[in-house]
């Protein structure tokens, strides 16, 4: 669900709900359980959730290594632009090859105890519930490197970009809670389907993620000085914290500190 990093929009820490993301990435869930119970095998949920995530892995390597190209690019073509080459060609161009193999791949399955198929299944919906309430609070502005390629200025003005850090919700309790539920997912789902290919997904993801947090902590930084410094220190990047922090403890802090 990938940019899972704490962007924002409100003009104070009041919780927002944005119905639209979440609300359609649980029903994709929903969608594919069903789907799989009418083929009586697991086969939609796992094309799913490989496409999803390496089509992710796709977009970010050609997302951040290369930032200001991309944002000289959205300057020409806007923000449908933007959602056009990433959804258009980088998603659904990966969700095309993993679709034209899986035949092969699906089979890449192992047979496991009953007990880690429903403790997979208890991650997934786990994960997709948290997923849900992290989506929530961000809107399709948010999402997918977004508020990145249009910073402050007159093209975010334009487009109505959101530029204010997230700090509600479960990002209050860890700074990249998307990024948490994409690898319990993918985990989960591996042990719910006993498919090998997902196991190989959630490294590759890893692996991923273990770049892109430190390209994105880094323009961050740059575009939130002393308050993402803050937000930085207060909350922990992975490891969810058991109390939650004060907004206010965060948009107090002058930005430009």
């Amino acid at each position: 669900m990938t940019t899972q990093n704490a962007f924002g929009s409100t003009a104070t820490s009041r919780q927002q709900w944005h119905h639209g993301p979440s609300w359609l990435w649980l029903l994709s869930f929903i969608a594919c359980a069903v789907a799989d119970w009418l083929i009586g095998r697991w086969t939609i949920l796992p094309i799913y959730v490989a496409a999803f995530y390496l089509g992710m892995v796709v977009i970010d390597l050609f997302t951040y290594p290369m930032l200001e190209h991309w944002r000289a690019w959205v300057r020409r073509h806007g923000l449908r632009g933007w959602y056009l080459v990433e959804v258009g060609l980088m998603w659904l161009g990966t969700s095309a090859v993993l679709i034209a193999f899986a035949p092969a791949w699906l089979n890449w399955t192992w047979a496991g105890p009953l007990w880690l198929q429903v403790l997979g299944g208890i991650g997934v919906a786990i994960s997709v519930l948290i997923g849900v309430w992290a989506a929530g609070q961000m809107g399709w502005k948010r999402l997918l490197f977004v508020p990145a390629l249009f910073p402050p200025g007159e093209m975010a003005q334009r487009y109505d970009v959101p530029q204010r850090l997230v700090v509600a919700g479960p990002y209050r309790y860890v700074r990249n809670p998307l990024y948490l539920t994409d690898m319990t997912l993918i985990g989960s789902a591996a042990l719910l389907t006993q498919n090998w290919f997902l196991v190989a997904t959630l490294l590759i993801y890893i692996a991923q993620v273990g770049m892109q947090v430190r390209l994105e902590e880094r323009e961050l930084r740059q575009r939130f000085g002393a308050q993402y410094e803050q937000y930085l220190k207060a909350v922990p990047r992975f490891i969810p914290r058991l109390t939650p922090v004060d907004p206010e403890a965060i948009y107090g802090v002058e930005e430009n500190a």
